[in-house]
């Protein structure tokens, strides 16, 4: 068998065995040229990818922004800092204080006498015959150490200005003596009281920017309390006096209370601050002139 297979196999032609020899070189051939196509796709491969890793190389990458950091930080612009507006510092608000209005006057003037005062509007003014009359139908008379004076002007306070009270009225009158001098000028007629025959000494008072030499006496009734003031001052060669006082009702009457003497001669004594004394003006008989009293914002 053996010599039968290798007589076989001897029994091939040279054209077989050329063909199979051809076709292992063939084989050999394609077998070196894909080793050396794959050698040469493989070069070409590093090659590529060595180019596109250096192209791909640029300038630095910016490192990786935090996820929770993506917003970009705001950007600050310094501005010429403006001077803010100075507020003028609030002063504490004066506690509210109740103001008291003064009522309206009116100025009476009269430059026969060289006189004049201010007196609330709502008083009311008796010139002529009038003061002497009424104040003499209240028992008042003129203090002079001497006959000769007269009395030219009165203001008299409403019966209504202390409600509930015993007050009846209230005056405030001006008279002049031109014939007593300074030494008789400070001098008074009446005693203080009743009882008592020489007259006191007077008091030196300062009402206004006047100095005025002052006595107090006491009414008829005791009991009622009331009681009337006289002030002197001379001035211009005559001696004028200025008499104050209230006027009450019957202490019996039920209900009413003694009123507060105080504060009437104190509303008094404010229109007897506002006194002016100037020299008197004498009439011009041959020019038919004459002076008379003159009463200024009396109306409203």
């Amino acid at each position: 068998m053996a010599n039968f297979t290798q007589l076989h196999l001897g029994n091939k032609t040279p054209q077989e065995i050329s063909s199979k020899s051809a076709e292992k070189n063939s084989l050999s051939r394609q077998k070196t040229l894909f080793g050396a196509g794959l050698l040469a796709v493989t070069a070409i491969s590093g090659v590529f990818l060595l180019i596109t890793n250096g192209c791909s190389k640029g300038p630095a990458k910016a490192p990786a922004v935090n996820s929770a950091n993506q917003n970009p930080a705001p950007i600050t612009v310094s501005l010429p800092s403006t001077p803010a507006p100075v507020v003028p510092a609030e002063n504490p608000k004066p506690a509210h204080k109740r103001v008291q209005r003064k009522a309206p006057t009116a100025t009476y003037s009269d430059p026969l006498h060289g006189i004049s005062f201010r007196y609330p509007k709502t008083y009311v003014l008796k010139t002529g015959d009038e003061p002497g009359f009424d104040l003499a139908g209240m028992g008042v008379q003129t203090d002079f150490i001497q006959p000769g004076g007269m009395t030219v002007a009165a203001v008299e306070l409403p019966g209504s200005s202390y409600p509930g009270t015993d007050f009846t009225s209230a005056f405030f009158s001006v008279s002049v003596n031109p014939l007593l001098n300074a030494a008789q000028c400070e001098q008074f007629a009446f005693s203080p009281s009743p009882s008592e025959k020489e007259p006191a000494a007077p008091a030196k008072v300062k009402v206004g920017n006047s100095e005025f030499n002052m006595i107090e006496t006491l009414g008829g009734d005791a009991k009622n309390g009331a009681s009337t003031k006289y002030y002197h001052r001379f001035e211009n060669g005559s001696c004028f006096e200025f008499t104050m006082g209230p006027a009450t009702a019957d202490a019996t009457v039920d209900g009413l209370q003694p009123v507060n003497r105080d504060l009437v001669f104190r509303k008094l004594e404010q229109i007897l601050a506002t006194v002016k004394l100037q020299p008197a003006v004498v009439p011009e008989v041959a020019k038919g002139t004459q002076a008379h009293p003159v009463v200024e914002g009396s109306k409203e």
